[in-house]
């Protein structure tokens, strides 16, 4: 029966060899997509990276000017997450939304120039992660409050950076010790 399956060609052997012979036609697409040659001055013969991150500060700093409406959007949405986790009916739903805007805070706001503000989310984020709905409410409040308080001073010069950072150091302790006490 497996000699008549090698001389039929369903098994490949030395009839199925004849088969495999014939030539296969390849359509010619060029007919169909063109491709459109790029001007010279589109593609330098070299690359020079001095030029590309002078492009490439140059698009951030034509940016900066949305940083400040994009932090202050953020944080509008940090407050109103905050504002529902805060009712009586909140629900791991509620803190699972808040948990999202800070860490999407946490991203973005050492891009937009406000590293303080992403230290302060990333200890909330930590926060978060170990608290139930109803529990820590005052840390998370100090946390939000915290974060308003470094972007409105964010401009006013060296004392202000220290004061973030001490207060950035105190909510990070705070978290650590409040975290490490609660059972996994």
């Amino acid at each position: 029966m497996i000699s008549k399956l090698f001389q039929k060609g369903v098994l490949p052997g030395r009839e199925s060899t004849k088969a495999a012979a014939i030539p296969v036609s390849t359509p010619d697409i060029s007919r169909v997509i063109k491709v459109k040659p790029v001007p010279a001055e589109i593609v330098p013969d070299r690359i020079d990276p001095d030029d590309m991150g002078e492009r490439a500060e140059a698009a951030v700093d034509s940016l900066s000017a949305q940083f400040e409406v994009w932090m202050s959007n953020d944080l509008q949405r940090l407050r109103a997450a905050w504002a529902t986790a805060q009712t009586p009916s909140a629900t791991a739903e509620d803190f699972r939304s808040l948990f999202l805007v800070a860490h999407n805070i946490r991203g973005s706001a050492t891009s937009f120039g406000y590293p303080a503000i992403s230290r302060i989310s990333e200890s909330l984020c930590k926060l978060l992660s170990k608290t139930a709905p109803g529990e820590n409410l005052a840390l998370i409040n100090l946390h939000i409050e915290a974060s308003r308080a470094v972007y409105r001073s964010a401009a006013r010069g060296e004392e202000a950076l220290d004061i973030a950072d001490a207060v950035c150091d105190a909510l990070e302790t705070k978290v650590t010790e409040n975290v490490v006490a609660q059972p996994v």
